[in-house]
């Protein structure tokens, strides 16, 4: 019995998002995008602290300011975009990000050399985990682009 198109699209979109899944797990680092203050993007190079595949990105950031950068403009609008490529494939995330309070996630995720920028580790009160997740993503993966949309 041949397969439809419809069957076909879903294998194809299910192997992109497995290929998707591997690139964002072996990225070290990721274009975190915000929005600021004044309703611009902002993008900021950051170590991926964790992924779950493409769908659950972890990051560790610093709130250093009531006034400006990542972790207040998230405060303020959840959106976000994020960016992970390796050679020539690419993911192009949009979605929501939230702030974890679960400490044992935290103390799973984190890592001794952000100590240098926490001296009390998690317990630093300028310590913020944040979580990424997906509800649109862009691949461009071996020479395949789609766009799929996820809740």
């Amino acid at each position: 019995m041949e397969k439809t198109a419809n069957e076909i699209q879903k294998e194809r979109q299910a192997e992109l998002e497995q290929k998707a899944d591997a690139l964002v797990k072996e990225c070290d680092t990721a274009a975190l995008t915000s929005i600021n203050e004044k309703g611009y993007p902002r993008t900021c190079i950051l170590s991926v602290a964790r992924a779950e595949g493409f769908r659950d990105i972890y990051f560790v950031s610093s709130k250093r300011s009531d006034i400006n950068g990542k972790v207040t403009h998230f405060e303020n609008n959840p959106k976000a975009s994020v960016c992970c490529h390796i050679g020539g494939d690419s993911v192009t995330l949009i979605g929501n990000v939230e702030f974890i309070q679960d400490r044992e996630l935290q103390e799973q995720i984190w890592n001794e050399t952000d100590r240098r920028f926490f001296k009390k580790g998690i317990d630093d009160p300028k310590f913020r985990l944040i979580k990424f997740h997906t509800i649109e993503a862009t691949f461009w993966i071996g020479g395949k682009f789609r766009t799929c949309k996820y809740k």
